[in-house]
């Protein structure tokens, strides 16, 4: 058991990341072990001459010596230079007490000879190299100007023994080398190929998102200038002119959303996709997003039909801004692939309890769109693919929507699951699990819409004059009394000069010259007057990853707005703030 457990650690050891010369020393040295044990133990039972046995023996305990070297001193280097070292003290012994030239002694010379080659690089291996030139020229040398020196063998017989011997040792050891050598480099030349395979399609694939980015940025991009355009032209033109910023809105908000996957992929690829859980309301959040898209819904006449009757506990903790990203992606996709006008997308939430604490929920999004072909739907939540390009489907997108929406539920520790027929529709289901809560906020959120914010007075701070009007004109017609501060440390000093409950809230930015947000906000709750330290505060930033989420909780702040400004987010972020803070 314990042989073939040695074995397995050391075919490990030969599959791990060491470089390919200390995997060869490694190699030489057990097989060496090996090959001179069966030697000895040849030599014994065939009584052959016992001070050669003897010079084997000393040879084979050497072995150990370099294996400590190398595994327990960590210097492969050294190990392998000792290891030459010791062939090239030993093997001129041996050479001259087991017949010399005539005896199988000169396959160990030529083994030593490749030794520094095989185990050592740069100028250390040539200048082994010369030295074992030097030392196996100078013994021939020697056995053929002074054959007294040389030991001869008893009988043809033996003879003929040590040279088979030499021949099955030094083969041996040769073979086993070179085998792991071609095995080696078949197993990097596979992977290479791999590789480039995996590269090429790769790149193919990139080249294809640029391409479709580059259309689909640009396409919004023109509606915004030319719009912005006839709206100047127009600027008395009211009902041209609202239609003109409708368009621009709906255009700049596709441009975002494009913006949002790349930058959501890139954090995933950078490995920086974290679980961040919070009590969220998955009914809520999913009467949002068909808030959201209410504009695409209409323009195409959808039909959505909902069934969220078998859930019990909508209260579950789990990561808002994912469950968000999931339901947003899936559903948005269903009305851009849906029919062009009258189809219906059937949307049910279920929960089941598994016990007290917990229940696994599922989500079933089903269209009635164009589906997705056999040949595609395997590739279906790869970055950067799409079945057809903006082009030909008419559709855009950048084909990272299904790809972090995966990754999304992966996160939550759940599964997505698609099932689709061409002209005929897809389902997508996910299944994850969370724990759950009593309805006990049920009767807070109610009263949200009855917040007014007239006569409350928030303080924007923003480093941008463009960024701080747009901020300002907004919050004033919502009802709020706004004052403005240019960076963290204005924003600290007015709230710790003026009066206690002067500011109802603050939003502030993160990124700004000096003192940002963050640091900002940590002077503000270290206030030593209570009502001061603890104004309500939401930061409104350009900042979008999940990380930036976690540090504005962790300096204080209560709440959290993405720019571009939304009146709709403001509201629902302000209320919530303010209600249970």
């Amino acid at each position: 058991m314990s042989n073939n457990s040695g074995f397995k650690r050391f075919k490990r050891y030969l599959q791990s990341g060491v470089s390919l010369e200390e995997k060869l020393l490694m190699l030489f040295l057990v097989s060496a072990a090996i090959f001179s044990f069966l030697s000895i133990i040849i030599s014994f039972f065939l009584h052959l001459d016992k001070t050669l046995v003897m010079i084997t023996l000393a040879a084979f305990f050497c072995i150990p010596i370099c294996l400590f070297i190398a595994q327990n001193l960590h210097k492969p280097k050294t190990a392998a230079v000792v290891a030459i070292l010791m062939v090239y003290i030993f093997f001129p012994i041996m050479f001259f007490w087991s017949g010399g030239i005539s005896s199988g002694m000169p396959l160990w010379l030529l083994l030593g000879i490749a030794l520094p080659w095989i185990l050592v690089r740069g100028a250390a291996s040539v200048v082994l190299e010369i030295l074992g030139f030097l030392i196996f020229g100078t013994v021939i040398l020697l056995s053929v100007m002074y054959p007294e020196l040389v030991h001869p063998i008893d009988g043809k017989y033996r003879m003929a023994f040590d040279v088979i011997q030499s021949l099955f040792i030094v083969g041996g050891m040769v073979s086993c080398i070179y085998k792991y050598q071609k095995v080696t480099y078949e197993k990097q030349n596979s992977q290479i190929k791999e590789l480039l395979e995996k590269a090429g399609k790769v790149s193919k694939a990139k080249g294809e998102f640029l391409n479709n980015m580059s259309h689909d940025i640009r396409t919004p991009m023109n509606a915004i200038l030319g719009f912005s355009t006839l709206a100047k032209k127009d600027i008395n033109n009211k009902e041209n002119l609202n239609d003109y910023l409708s368009k621009i809105l709906t255009s700049g908000e596709y441009l975002l959303s494009l913006i949002n996957d790349v930058l959501d992929m890139s954090q995933i690829d950078s490995g920086q996709l974290e679980l961040e859980l919070s009590k969220v309301n998955i009914l809520k959040i999913y009467q949002d997003i068909v808030s959201i898209l209410e504009y695409q819904i209409k323009s195409k006449n959808i039909d959505i039909i909902t069934d969220v009757s078998n859930v019990k506990h909508p209260w579950i903790e789990s990561d808002l801004i994912k469950i968000r990203k999931i339901l947003m992606n899936l559903i948005s996709n269903a009305v851009k692939y849906s029919k062009e006008s009258g189809g219906r997308i059937y949307i049910t939430i279920e929960e089941h309890e598994k016990d007290i604490n917990t229940s696994d929920f599922v989500i079933k999004i089903e269209d009635e769109g164009k589906g997705i072909s056999e040949n595609f739907i395997d590739k279906i939540f790869l970055p950067f693919e799409r079945e057809n390009n903006t082009t030909k489907s008419n559709v855009m997108g950048s084909g990272l929507g299904l790809t972090i929406t995966k990754k999304c539920v992966e996160c939550l520790g759940g599964t997505i699951d698609v099932k689709s027929r061409v002209n005929v529709g897809t389902e997508f289901t996910i299944k994850f699990n969370a724990i759950i809560f009593d309805n006990g906020e049920n009767e807070a959120l109610a009263n949200l819409d009855t917040i007014s914010f007239d006569g409350k007075r928030v303080l924007v701070v923003e480093d941008n004059e463009l960024n701080i009007e747009i901020a300002a004109r907004l919050l004033s017609d919502l009802g709020f009394e706004v004052e403005k501060a240019t960076n963290g440390k204005e924003a600290y000093e007015k709230v710790l000069n003026n009066k206690d409950g002067y500011y109802d809230l603050v939003y502030m930015d993160i990124m700004m010259p000096g003192i940002d947000g963050y640091e900002a906000t940590r002077q503000i709750r270290a206030i030593g007057d209570t009502q001061k330290a603890s104004v309500p505060v939401i930061a409104m930033t350009a900042n979008v990853f999940d990380e930036d989420v976690k540090k504005s909780v962790e300096c204080g702040m209560n709440g959290y707005i993405t720019k571009p400004l939304v009146p709709e987010d403001i509201i629902k972020e302000t209320k919530r703030v303010l209600i249970f803070n």
